[in-house]
């Protein structure tokens, strides 16, 4: 995919994140990544990766429980001969993946096109 730019939401700190990261990178962000909340109290830390374009696909992966992540993902695809408001959009979940897991779903989200990465989706098992 293109155009991916990354954020992420963590109310205890700032973190250095890279606006618009290659794929190392990002994964290089990911394993840096601070999970662990220093206040019992604060909001559960969410990483995104946004593609942007025509079609688009986000990745959000936030932390449930420690070396566990959870995984919300979706592509969304334009309808040929539709126009720009009719698209066919993909969602799934991933609970409880580990380190490599979860790498290997950010390098495929970076990999493959949106049709591929929809049709991953698919045929997955959350």
């Amino acid at each position: 995919m293109e155009n991916i730019f990354c954020g992420y939401y963590d109310e205890e700190a700032e973190q250095d994140v890279p606006l618009q990261p290659n794929i190392s990178e990002a994964i290089t962000f990911f394993k840096d990544f601070i999970w662990e909340n220093k206040n019992s109290e604060s909001a559960m830390k969410i990483l995104f990766f946004q593609a942007l374009g025509g079609n688009e696909a986000s990745l959000q992966i936030s932390c449930l429980e420690k070396k566990l992540w959870c995984i919300s993902t979706s592509v969304s695809i334009r309808r040929r001969f539709l126009g720009p408001f009719f698209k066919r959009s993909t969602f799934k979940i991933f609970i409880d993946k580990n380190e490599d897991e979860t790498e290997n779903i950010i390098r495929l989200f970076y990999d493959s096109s949106p049709h591929e990465f929809a049709a991953f989706l698919k045929n997955s098992k959350g």
